[in-house]
């Protein structure tokens, strides 16, 4: 029976003859060293490799497959360690390993295959070590290992102990991690792809330093689980040292895991800071120069930013999460008003300016009064005076329907120079104030409004849900995000959770004025 690992998984091998084999997207090379319980190789002549085919127990096919035979290994070693590394010099070469497609195979002797491990990259690594197969008394165990060298196989074999010359094949002395866009023009009309590349890269990167760290952690165990099986010698002074020596091996194994993740979060921050002015308002922080400069053109944006994304054991990484403008589904603000009132102001604020070419009208109900800072400075936009009043929920959400409903016929019968001008609806205080019949009436609004260029943010308290049809409806339709407590979003690359901390309208009072100036063009 075939077992697919994940990072810092171990399995037992059932045989002692082995072959190792690796597949990529773009053309490798296997390589393999026989290693000490400290990870370093026991000399130069037990690295295998294109070079140098041969060592006891091991052999390197021409094929690329490594014939392992783990009684003849030798016996000082603790462990032979299965690398791949990338080969440019072949036809189609990189110097990169393919951040996708990376799979490790270990068969046993009659090629039936033992474990499988699909090996995660971040994309810049130009080596990795697969596999990590070790002594457990007088068994052999398999670990997934999955930590990658940007350095290439001159730096992977170097910090395990191999003094190398000049590599046979060019090697990248440091690869980066993720290239600046400093002075790349960027279409506004495809913003939204950069986000989403600039967020696969800090996923795919945090991954890379969770398997490395999971991995140290489980090798950590093991031994530690290893050094007490015998009851007669569990407190001698050899395992106290042969404890503390597996408890310096984990922290090194972190500390070149956590160099190697800052290194690539100091780069990501780097493109952030020079993408960030390039980028159109509706995806830009407020710090941007974007929301200074006049604005040019008048292509349409693809997205739309919401916050930012971080994580408790990622430090100081921070991500832009964005989603896609037009946003075919209304936006719910949940929590307090009062609260809510800077997130919803940012959203809006980023929806008006996300279509420069057909300026939007605002349509707004806030019987609280907790959006006057946003919508006052902005009377020029209101398409109708803000709803204050409960008793004229009904009429303007009537209003709104026909109108679209009008809007719908006018574009099926192709009189398009009759639709009306995009609108932006802001219902605050929902669902309080509003009738038993005001629900299906942004249901409506929800599933017709985006075609016809209505977008709507709904502003208030979901706990109705549980005994109101119409707003259980809506909560199932609309894309949640909470003013407080804790929004987790998986990102779609490597299934890992992140929190998302919603932005909102600057604080201080000038910084706040210029923002909303710039949405009226004063």
């Amino acid at each position: 029976m075939t077992v697919h690992l994940v990072p810092g998984q171990n399995a037992p091998l059932p045989s002692r003859v082995l072959r190792f084999r690796a597949v990529d997207a773009t053309p490798i090379d296997v390589s393999v060293l026989i290693v000490d319980g400290d990870l370093r190789a026991l000399s130069s002549d037990h690295f295998v490799f294109y070079n140098q085919r041969r060592a006891a127990g091991v052999e390197l096919d021409v094929d690329g497959t490594v014939l392992l035979r783990l009684d003849e290994v030798d016996a000082a070693a603790a462990g032979v360690l299965c690398v791949v590394s990338a080969d440019p010099a072949s036809p189609n070469g990189s110097s990169m390993l393919a951040r996708e497609g990376l799979s490790a195979t270990l068969a046993d002797e009659n090629d039936r295959a033992l474990v499988v491990f699909d090996v995660p990259l971040v994309g810049s690594e130009a080596a990795a070590i697969c596999l990590e197969i070790y002594r457990r008394g007088t068994e052999w165990k398999v670990r997934a290992v999955g930590q990658g060298y940007d350095g290439g196989l001159a730096e992977l074999v170097t910090r395990h102990g191999v003094e190398v010359g000049e590599p046979a094949h060019p090697v990248v002395e440091e690869i980066p991690a993720i290239p600046g866009p400093a002075g790349i023009p960027l279409d506004p009309a495809h913003s939204f792809e950069r986000a989403w590349m600039i967020f696969e890269d800090a996923a795919r990167s945090a991954a890379s330093f969770r398997s490395s760290r999971d991995y140290a952690q489980a090798r950590l165990d093991d031994e530690l689980s290893e050094s007490v099986a015998d009851p007669s010698t569990r407190n001698s002074p050899a395992v106290v040292h042969s404890q503390a020596r597996a408890q310096e091996r984990c922290a090194a194994l972190v500390a070149e895991a956590q160099r190697k993740f800052d290194g690539e979060t100091s780069q990501l921050a780097d493109e952030l800071r020079a993408v960030d002015p390039l980028l159109p308002r509706s995806l830009a922080t407020f710090e941007s120069s974007a929301w200074t400069k006049p604005v040019t053109g008048s292509a349409v944006t693809d997205g739309l930013r919401l916050g930012e994304l971080s994580a408790p054991d990622l430090g100081e990484l921070r991500v832009p999460f964005c989603v896609h403008y037009p946003v075919g589904r209304p936006l719910w603000i949940v929590g307090d008003p009062a609260e809510a009132a800077p997130v919803v102001a940012a959203l809006a604020a980023r929806m008006l300016v996300a279509s420069p070419g057909a300026e939007q009208r605002l349509e707004v109900v806030d019987l609280s009064g907790s959006l006057r800072t946003f919508t006052e400075p902005l009377g020029a936009l209101l398409a109708a005076p803000v709803v204050s009043s409960a008793s004229d929920i009904t009429a303007r959400l009537t209003a709104l329907s026909e109108s679209v409903d009008l809007a719908e016929m006018a574009a099926r019968s192709g009189i398009r120079d009759t639709l009306p001008e995009p609108r932006l609806v802001i219902l605050g205080d929902f669902p309080h104030g509003y009738g038993a019949e005001d629900a299906a009436r942004i249901v409506h609004l929800a599933d017709h409004g985006p075609a016809v260029g209505t977008s709507l943010i709904i502003v208030g308290d979901s706990a109705a849900a549980d005994s109101d049809p119409g707003v259980a409806v809506l909560e199932r339709i609309a894309q949640q995000v909470p003013t407080s407590g804790v929004l987790t979003v998986s990102d779609p690359w490597t299934g890992n959770d992140w929190i998302l901390t919603p932005d909102r309208l600057p604080d201080h009072p000038l910084h706040r004025a210029s923002v909303l100036d710039s949405l009226t063009g004063q």
